[in-house]
């Protein structure tokens, strides 16, 4: 079954506020910041944001990876891979290591960085039971079941 929402503006009488209370864009972006939010309060006390969280959890879950893997992964861009991982190597989360070719390089997680998640684990699954209490079962749901849908698109293109 396929529904069909008309969201369309009429770009001749164009009111903001039609804009503002349809835009799915930053609605996303709105339920993003506030879910955030509530993670980075768990993830504080450990000097940790949940965007670092995720990249060690991806390195982690990997042994190492290439950036454009974790970019593709993470739907990060370079820019911002590149400055979280830099960050966290400095603080010794992570490591560069030589790819075998010589053009690359490969992100790893260290001793010290496993030690991290090791020790961030109780706050992230009270951060997430914390959403998962607030949003309800069948949010949850249909969130995962968006981003599959979302993903397996983009994955076409």
């Amino acid at each position: 079954m396929h529904i069909q929402l008309d969201v369309t503006i009429n770009t001749k009488y164009l009111d903001t506020r039609n804009v503002e209370g349809v835009c799915l864009g930053g609605c996303v972006r709105k339920l993003s910041r506030m879910v955030s939010a509530i993670y980075d309060g768990a993830l504080t006390s450990a000097g940790l944001k949940t965007s670092q969280f995720s990249v060690l959890v991806s390195v982690a879950n990997r042994k190492q990876a290439r950036p454009a893997e974790l970019t593709k992964h993470l739907q990060l861009d370079e820019s911002t891979l590149s400055r979280n991982v830099e960050r966290m190597c400095a603080r010794g989360w992570l490591r560069l290591v030589q790819d075998g070719d010589r053009r690359s390089h490969l992100i790893e997680v260290t001793d010290k960085g496993l030690a991290l998640i090791r020790k961030c684990l109780p706050a992230w699954q009270k951060a997430q039971a914390e959403v998962s209490q607030r949003l309800g079962t069948d949010t949850v749901a249909e969130l995962r079941s968006a981003l599959r849908k979302l993903s397996a698109r983009i994955s076409r293109v």
